[in-house]
């Protein structure tokens, strides 16, 4: 069929599927240059810019698609045909640009063409010298592809030369045409058949480690960097990919899936990469939008080694590539997936091999070669990686969103992936799940820099050895209050002994487990430090749970002994245990136990039991001790500081409240069980107390916010139990002088990461690890997941708990040893939290790995 329109007459035909999409892209989004064909060339000699001119006209009179712009009829987009067209040829004198020649080369590129006035292809010629010239040739994406570039640039030099080229048999609106009608009949309904099965059930969006959350509506701003790979190692490729019998595309697009999925994408990846859409010899001289895109879908899972995977990739593709035809346009009109303005359909990452055809052939005694320019700022989907071969030379070059990614997140991925490939080159037969797969930098900066926590504990240190330190310091100081009754550092101190004495004399032995059962007041303290007298350890029991869970965790630690001052018919108290009141024994009396060792442990609090049976956690005075002086450190506690405690003895954070002001030197005011219900009260004790310090969970700082507190200028608030959201964070930063957020299990000692919440707009991170803490983000094998990937939370240091009580089995699955500490019998706990490293060096938490839900 010819088309070729008669002299001074316009021609409309319709528009091919691909150029459609454009169109209607180009009306919803302001794109940029996401859709633009650049073709920049340096030339070097004599250049003749008439004959230039020339040539450039004559371009447009060799190929339709480039007289071309899109007209709406009846709202539906057609091309328009012009018969005859100027390109108009721009010229620029560089040395009277104020900016370099990339930067004006950017400019040139970013501006925006108006699609229904043709040329849609722009020429620009920038000066640089008497003998050096830039041009850059921009079209829209609506009439070209990168194939048509190679086309283009040998038809110009052809013209340029006054050679003479042979008609061409077809124009672009043949193909226009003939798409259209082929996929009116049967093998449309063959395509689709194949497509929709390969992409049957595959994931909506793909994961990956965004610095930001991605906008609501999908943007195009974007940025660029490449890099060359080694000459030893892209040789070491071709090799592997010859034994492996694949194309180099085959490999890269297999190495590339392996480091989406090591950076978070799970093991079913749809990625998406474009096709020339040539498979008729006539269309490849021709210039035109060609080009298709196909999804391909690759299954990871079952821990496959490289030369398996590139199996798997293998099949793939060429079934693809069998299935090319059918336009993408349609298939995602066919499928009808979750649309979303957020991002684009079926895939959302593209892998490209640029191997269009290139010859840098000289133009009537010019030297040509592509000149290298500034990224245009824009790109089309969250993250495309370019593989080409200039020079002997192997690139790989990262386009990516802006709005989703840091510049340096993206220098991470492209250090990773040149090491990734050089491990698969150098181990194709090992699990590609099981590489080492960081760069030494980023393992230095994940197990070193931000574990950077070691501090020297006191010698023998615990819990008494730093209230005597206090206790010999100001003995007069007030370490606790309650409801009008205060306390000094003495007086806790002969309670304690004093109590102390008639637990040894009842039985108490070195690692008895004694259960504390008390209303809030003063004797929660001295009672504390008298069982440590002991070298037993403290069994916390909060009075308002019901008497069946209290009597199992007494029957289930082993407890012999309750200190109470409950009586012994109070059906709180089990039968057959001796009860001891919080004031018994003689002041000024102890029997020694002998001193604490820090490995002993100073108490056994049990779990809620939200996983099944309730966990009884022994932690050792040597991890509270570490954790009271990390906490002096960092969020800090001055001395006079006073800190009103509010939670249950059964919670641990309890101990905070409790021992960090007693050791630090200041006051715990324990509030009453009345003052803790009603928020009101508790607002007003906050002031009239004058409290410094408060921590608690999020769902009582939201209490006390809608109770009607308007917050104290001088509170220092600290919020932990539960997540933080962003929300409560932008109302509670104004109403104190400081919000920290603390995250930990009650297997590393209460808490074991802190964060200094100052911008709500932020996500709310937990922060990093306290003194002496270390933490891991691992995969499913232990091994180090790079910065920004969830991964599972580990916990080591000295925090981490001696296990559970009678669970030998759970102990040792969920305590493990530490195969990165560097002290022999380190030990790290599972924390079964999701969590990534951020690029600042903060920990994210991002859930439950397991179907944990966690009640008050």
């Amino acid at each position: 069929m010819n088309t070729a329109p008669e002299p001074g007459i316009v021609d409309e035909f319709p528009l091919s599927f691909a150029q459609q999409r454009l169109w209607f892209l180009e009306q919803l989004e302001d794109t940029g240059a996401a859709y633009h064909v650049r073709l920049p060339l340096r030339l070097t000699g004599p250049l003749d810019v008439g004959r230039l001119q020339q040539a450039l006209d004559a371009l447009a009179a060799r190929h339709e698609i480039l007289r071309t712009s899109i007209v709406v009829r009846d709202g539906q987009p057609a091309q328009r045909i012009a018969p005859t067209v100027r390109v108009p040829l721009e010229q620029l004198d560089a040395e009277s640009a104020a900016s370099s020649i990339r930067e004006l080369a950017g400019k040139l590129v970013a501006r925006p063409f108006d699609l229904g006035r043709a040329p849609l292809l722009r020429a620009s010629l920038v000066r640089e010298g008497p003998e050096s010239h830039v041009l850059l040739l921009v079209m829209h994406h609506v009439i070209a592809d990168a194939w048509s570039s190679g086309v283009l640039f040998r038809d110009l030099a052809a013209l340029y030369e006054g050679r003479d080229l042979p008609a061409l048999e077809l124009q672009y609106a043949d193909y226009a045409l003939w798409q259209r009608e082929w996929l009116a009949g049967p093998a449309l309904d063959a395509q689709l058949d194949w497509w929709r099965r390969h992409l049957d059930g595959a994931p909506e969006l793909i994961t990956l480690p965004l610095d930001r959350p991605r906008p609501v509506r999908q943007t195009f701003r974007g940025s660029r960097i490449a890099r060359a790979l080694p000459p030893q190692l892209a040789t070491r490729l071709r090799g592997l990919a010859a034994r492996a019998q694949v194309s180099q595309f085959m490999l890269l697009l297999a190495a590339f899936k392996v480091l989406l999925m090591r950076f978070g994408a799970g093991t079913d990846i749809v990625v998406g990469t474009p096709v020339a859409g040539r498979r008729r010899t006539e269309l490849e001289q021709q210039v035109g939008l060609y080009a298709n895109t196909l999804a391909l879908r690759t299954d990871l899972s079952g821990e496959p080694d490289f030369m398996a995977l590139l199996g798997r990739v293998r099949s793939t593709v060429l079934q693809a590539f069998d299935h090319q035809d059918l336009p993408f346009e349609k298939l995602v009109e066919a499928l009808r997936p979750v649309r979303s303005l957020a991002h684009s359909p079926v895939f959302q990452v593209m892998f490209i091999q640029q191997n269009t055809p290139w010859e840098a052939a000289p133009m009537r005694e010019l030297r040509v070669e592509p000149a290298e320019l500034a990224p245009t700022g824009s790109t089309k989907f969250d993250l495309t990686v370019s593989a080409s071969e200039y020079l002997g030379e192997y690139w790989l070059a990262f386009e990516y969103n802006t709005d989703l990614f840091e510049a340096t997140t993206i220098d991470r991925l492209a250090a990773t992936f040149e090491q990734l490939l050089a491990l698969l080159a150098e181990r194709p037969d090992k699990p590609v799940s099981r590489l080492p797969l960081l760069p030494a930098a980023e393992r230095q900066r994940l197990l070193h820099d931000w574990n950077a926590t070691a501090r020297e504990p006191g010698a023998g240190d615990h819990l008494l050895a730093q209230f005597e330190r206090r206790l010999a310091q100001a003995p007069a100081a007030i370490a606790v209050e309650c409801a009008g009754e205060r306390w000094s550092c003495e007086a806790v101190d002969q309670r304690a002994r004093a109590l102390a004495s008639a637990l040894h004399a009842a039985g108490t032995h070195p690692g008895d487990v004694v259960g504390v059962l008390l209303a809030r007041g003063p004797a929660m303290v001295s009672t504390l430090l008298a069982i440590a007298h002991c070298r037993a350890a403290w069994l916390p029991l909060d009075p308002e749970l019901p008497p069946a869970r209290l009597h199992w965790m007494i029957e289930d630690s082993g407890a012999r002994i309750l200190v109470s001052d409950c009586a012994l018919d109070d059906p709180l108290v089990p039968a057959g245990i001796t009860v001891i009141g919080p004031q018994a024994g003689e002041a000024g009396t102890q029997a020694s136990a002998g001193p604490v060792n820090p490995r002993d442990p100073a108490y056994l609090i049990y779990t809620s039991g939200s996983t099944g049976r309730p966990k009884g956690v022994r932690v050792a005075h040597g991890a509270l001790a570490n954790f009271l002086a990390a906490m002096r450190e960092r969020p800090g506690f001055a001395a006079g500081e006073r800190l009103l405690a509010v939670t249950t003895l059964s919670f641990d954070i309890a101990l905070l409240e409790l021992l960090l002001p007693m050791v630090a030197g200041g006051t715990a005011v324990i509030a009453v069980r009345d003052d803790i219900r009603d928020p009101r009260r508790l607002a007003a004790l906050i002031d009239t107390a004058a409290i410094d310090v408060l921590q608690a969970t999020p769902s009582a700082w939201r209490a006390l916010l809608a109770s009607g507190w308007q917050g104290r200028a001088s509170l220092r608030m600290f919020c932990g139990g539960e997540a933080l959201a962003p929300d409560l964070a932008a109302v509670l930063l104004p109403s104190g002088a400081a919000l920290w957020n603390l995250y930990g299990p009650t297997e590393t000692t209460i808490w074991s990461t802190v964060s200094r919440v100052t911008d709500a707009r932020r996500p709310v991170t937990v922060g990093r690890p306290i003194a002496n803490t270390r933490c891991y983000v691992l995969d499913a094998h232990g091994g180090l997941v790079p910065v920004g990937v969830v991964g599972e939370l580990w916990i080591g240091g000295s925090g981490v708990a001696l296990g559970y009580a009678g669970r030998e089995d759970l102990t040792a699955e969920r305590f493990v040893a530490d195969p990165y500490a560097e002290e022999p019998g380190a030990r790290m706990y599972r924390t079964g939290d999701r969590a990534r490293w951020r690029s600042d060096g903060e920990l994210e938490l991002l859930g439950r790995v397991d179907d944990q839900v966690k009640l008050r």
